[in-house]
């Protein structure tokens, strides 16, 4: 379906060798997360103007300098963070022409409620911390890309950048460790 064609930024590989998210998880289940988390997540921080030009140059493989670096350093391990924090629901939860409920697995226990909720908000943290990371490098960067700067959506894009960069550098300071 031509319509369907998307070209993603994350592989599922790359996902499963530096995510949290075992790597044996159903491929259908995956794609949709990292769709999504690339179109509402990455697209409105980034701008469509450089997301569109990532796009192209995926699709052509000329993914070179700032943009390799940004796609590579900072979009990349962005996206890993918020696709383990989406699926600690979406792989736990199926949808059928019935009903929806859980999963279950013979070789691994559900976690609990609170159990589950205190892992969401670690992968949160850690998500909206390489985000912070993503948007000052966008901030430092902001005159050297042009799909940035002339933007016709730069005004909003700016708006969400840190003001100041100096302070925005800590890119650790408040990172959870799991």
């Amino acid at each position: 379906m031509a319509g369907l064609d998307f070209t993603y930024f994350l592989t599922v590989a790359v996902w499963g060798e530096y995510g949290f998210t075992d790597i044996n998880t159903d491929t259908k289940k995956l794609l949709p997360i990292i769709r999504a988390v690339q179109r509402t997540r990455i697209e409105p921080v980034i701008g469509t103007m450089l997301y569109n030009k990532i796009v192209t140059d995926i699709k052509a493989s000329s993914v070179t300098g700032l943009y390799k670096e940004v796609l590579e350093d900072h979009i990349i391990p962005t996206m890993i963070a918020y696709c383990d924090y989406k699926a600690t629901w979406h792989t736990t939860n199926q949808i059928t022409n019935k009903t929806t409920g859980k999963n279950s697995d013979q070789n691994i226990s559900a976690n609990d409620r609170e159990s589950n909720n205190n892992l969401r908000n670690e992968l949160i943290k850690d998500a909206k911390q390489y985000e912070k990371k993503l948007k000052a490098w966008l901030c430092d960067h902001w005159e050297q890309i042009p799909e940035l700067n002339e933007s016709p959506d730069a005004d909003e894009i700016k708006q969400t950048l840190p003001a100041n960069t100096d302070d925005s550098h800590d890119y650790f300071g408040s990172i959870s460790i799991i």
